[in-house]
């Protein structure tokens, strides 16, 4: 049985297509907050797409895409209005959130952006405090973003793949020895 947010993507995938895709992901990326669970869109696009990497990669670039572009213009705002982030009710980021993103970024620096981007529960986390809390410029840290978002739509694009290959067929396809070690 499919559930209700899987129905939803998958009618937002048939009928949008990576503009769908695009457009969660932004929303996501800039905190605005969750439309549509933005891992269950881009797993039912990819499972509608199939297995032709024709289809698939615009769903993956609307999704690097998207998140990037949110974070982006996320520190955009948030550089330029000099906006304090914790007293907005659009941004769900808290003072303790915050100072803990601050931790990351002035140890690790950029690396830290990518690495963040690329972990579910995390992503989008150090927008804020890059923009309001370092030198970090705005080319830069969308890089950071784009890196660890690519790697976090490469992970949902081989769960994508093997939902719709099925397990046995991507246990074939990749060799038994390689999915025993992962």
């Amino acid at each position: 049985m499919i559930g209700a947010h899987a129905e939803t993507a998958l009618a937002l995938v048939g009928t949008y297509g990576a503009v769908a895709v695009f457009v969660v992901f932004a929303l996501e990326g800039a905190l605005v907050g969750k439309v549509l669970p933005a891992r269950t869109l881009f797993v039912a696009a990819v499972v509608a797409a199939g297995v032709d990497a024709v289809a698939v990669v615009p769903v993956f670039a609307a999704a690097v895409v998207g998140a990037t572009t949110g974070q982006s213009l996320l520190f955009v705002v948030v550089r330029r209005f000099d906006l304090d982030p914790t007293a907005s009710r659009a941004v769900p980021v808290d003072a303790g959130r915050l100072d803990g993103a601050t931790r990351w970024l002035d140890r690790w620096g950029l690396p830290a952006v990518a690495a963040s981007n690329a972990v579910p529960g995390t992503r989008g986390w150090l927008a804020v405090p890059s923009a309001s809390a370092s030198s970090v410029s705005a080319p830069r840290f969308a890089a950071a973003s784009l890196l660890g978002s690519a790697a976090y739509a490469g992970a949902l694009l081989g769960i994508g793949l093997a939902v719709a290959l099925g397990v046995e067929s991507a246990v074939e396809l990749f060799g038994g020895d390689l999915v025993a070690a992962l």
